[in-house]
C-alpha cells in the first residue's frame, strides 16, 4: 500500500467531518498520513529484523544443545540450570522450602 493509498483509507474509516475540507487541508492530511505509514513501517520492519535474528540465535541454541547431547550430557536438565541461574537465590531457597514441605506432607520425604 502506498502512502496515498493509506492516507485515503485512513480518511474512509474514520469519516470526513461534515465541514467542506479544502485540496489544501486534504493535502495536510495525507502529509501526516504518510509520515505516520513511513514511521509505522520503520518499526513493522525493524520487529522483523529482530525476529529474523531471534531465529538464528535459536538455531545456534539448537546446535550447542545437539553437541551438548552428543558428548553425553542431559540437555533436559541443562535446560533447568539454565533456567534456574537467571532466577534470584531468595526465590528458588523460598521454591524448594515449599517443595519439601509439600513433599514431607505426601510422605515422600
Amino acid at each position: 500500500m502506498t502512502e496515498g493509498q493509506f492516507a485515503a483509507a485512513a480518511r474512509n474509516i474514520r469519516k470526513a467531518p461534515p465541514t467542506k475540507q479544502t485540496d489544501e487541508d486534504r493535502a495536510v492530511s495525507d502529509r501526516a498520513y504518510g509520515i505516520a505509514a513511513g514511521e509505522l513501517t520503520q518499526f513493522i520492519e525493524r520487529v522483523e529484523r529482530l525476529e529474523e535474528e531471534k531465529k538464528e540465535v535459536a538455531e545456534q541454541i539448537k546446535e550447542v544443545m545437539s553437541e551438548a547431547k552428543g558428548r553425553g550430557y542431559d540437555t533436559k536438565v541443562m535446560r533447568k540450570l539454565i533456567a534456574l541461574r537467571k532466577r534470584d537465590a531468595d526465590d528458588i531457597a523460598e521454591e524448594e522450602a515449599v517443595m519439601e514441605m509439600y513433599k514431607a506432607a505426601l510422605g515422600m520425604a
